[in-house]
């Protein structure tokens, strides 16, 4: 078991709304997939972010919603009752207060500086939030991209702000390093709940968790964060996360930022990231 911290970061970095990364950090990212950066937004900014993720966690948006208010370890369906793993998508996309905010200025600039264009824009943003002591809300492990629409330029940077510390205990993100050079992706399929074998009757309009078949020789590596801090990762690594077996929320503010020509050709095929919409999912974008 290794775990990853990046003690070279920290709130000296920031500059205005810029968060400086080295090229040691850009290297790794390309290499092995992931960075951890430390102390990226400030104690008063994650105060303006706090009840908001709270709002639509404990459901308020719920009805407009729909399937983008879900259980990430569960089936569509499963009552909000008793929901382990809150997936709540596209937040911004439901209250227009969240637009622009501080998280996304100073993200928007690292993903300019992991991949040193100026043509990025935020694809998609998400609230998790892991309920207290629930082993149960697990994040299968998994490739973005074996969940999205194939498109020529796949390049891809993810953003997870701790906006509660994040350990082995409540169920940090963990990745599997250098995933992200393997020439293929690993084969995805759907997940059959309360089994981790594939069900071919298992279609994505019923599970909207995919999983895939892991390697005897895989070596998982965990990334805890402290609240304010962020990993990074991109679209081809394999990662997860084990549940919350801790008596406090683990609470997580996803933004993922992709070249403004894939966005463009993922919206024209009716894809926004909203588990509402309706997919060819055997379509190629050219």
């Amino acid at each position: 078991m290794e775990r990853i911290t990046n003690p070279d970061s920290g709130s000296q970095r920031r500059m205005g709304n810029n968060y400086v990364i080295s090229q040691k950090e850009i290297e790794q990212f390309h290499e092995l997939g992931y960075i951890v950066l430390n102390d990226v937004l400030t104690e008063k900014e994650m105060q303006f972010l706090d009840p908001w993720f709270d709002h639509f966690v404990t459901g308020e948006e719920a009805e407009a919603m729909k399937k983008d208010f879900c259980d990430m370890s569960q089936p569509y369906g499963t009552p909000m009752e008793e929901f382990q793993l809150v997936n709540a998508m596209l937040p911004g996309t439901y209250r227009k207060e969240l637009a622009n905010n501080i998280y996304h200025e100073i993200t928007q600039h690292i993903a300019n500086q992991l991949y040193q264009v100026g043509t990025s824009a935020m694809d998609y943003e998400q609230f998790l939030a892991k309920k207290p002591s629930k082993k149960g809300a697990e994040f299968a492990m998994h490739q973005d991209l074996g969940y999205w629409p194939k498109t020529k330029n796949t390049w891809t940077a993810t953003f997870s702000l701790a906006l509660t510390d994040s350990d082995l205990i409540n169920g940090c993100l963990q990745v599997l390093p250098g995933t992200n050079t393997e020439p293929e992706l690993r084969k995805h399929f759907p997940k059959s709940y309360g089994s981790t074998k594939k069900d071919a009757g298992v279609s994505r309009d019923e599970s909207h968790t995919l999983v895939i078949e892991e390697r005897p020789d895989d070596k998982i590596v965990y990334l805890p964060v402290k609240r304010g801090s962020i990993t990074i990762h991109d679209e081809r690594i394999v990662h997860g996360s084990a549940g919350n077996e801790s008596k406090e929320w683990r609470k997580t503010y996803v933004a993922a930022y992709r070249d403004v020509e894939t966005i463009a050709k993922e919206r024209a095929i009716g894809f926004t990231h909203s588990h509402n919409d309706i997919v060819d999912w055997d379509r190629i974008i050219k």
